[in-house]
């Protein structure tokens, strides 16, 4: 009995460290990204109409978005790996919460390209968010 109870601790603690709550708001990132990936084609859809655009010119949201990633992957590595990976999700956190704030004014503005900008912010912070969470995830507890 008590090696049952042990063994199924180990999943929620190691060495005295519980690891529950880190790995709850960590998967929560997780769905992060896979909102801001649904509602890219959405996106172009909505903002070649609302701001009749060619359909060349409404794919600059995936460019945006593609961008981000392309533009911060190597940096969230090295980032990464010159801090942690708390600090990796942290600074992730941040540029995708500066990136969606800065909706608000790009839709004062009611101009395309604040939105663009916002995107590709957001976009950044999820390169940070992607290459900090999963290795995160599988540095807790045992191996």
């Amino acid at each position: 009995m008590t090696d049952k109870v042990k063994n199924s601790r180990s999943l929620l603690s190691y060495k005295g460290v519980s690891y529950l709550v880190p790995f709850i708001l960590i998967t929560g990132c997780f769905a992060l990204w896979g909102f801001a990936n649904d509602i890219t084609n959405p996106m172009v859809k909505a903002f070649s109409k609302i701001f009749r655009m060619s359909v060349t010119d409404g794919t600059l949201v995936q460019v945006a978005f593609y961008g981000g990633y392309f533009a911060m992957a190597f940096p969230a590595a090295i980032f990464i790996r010159r801090y942690s990976y708390k600090a990796g999700v942290l600074l992730g956190l941040g540029l995708y919460a500066c990136g969606a704030f800065l909706f608000y004014p790009a839709m004062l503005t009611g101009s395309y390209y604040p939105f663009l900008i916002a995107y590709f912010i957001l976009t950044c912070g999820l390169s940070f968010l992607e290459t900090s969470c999963n290795p995160y995830i599988l540095s807790m507890g045992s191996e």
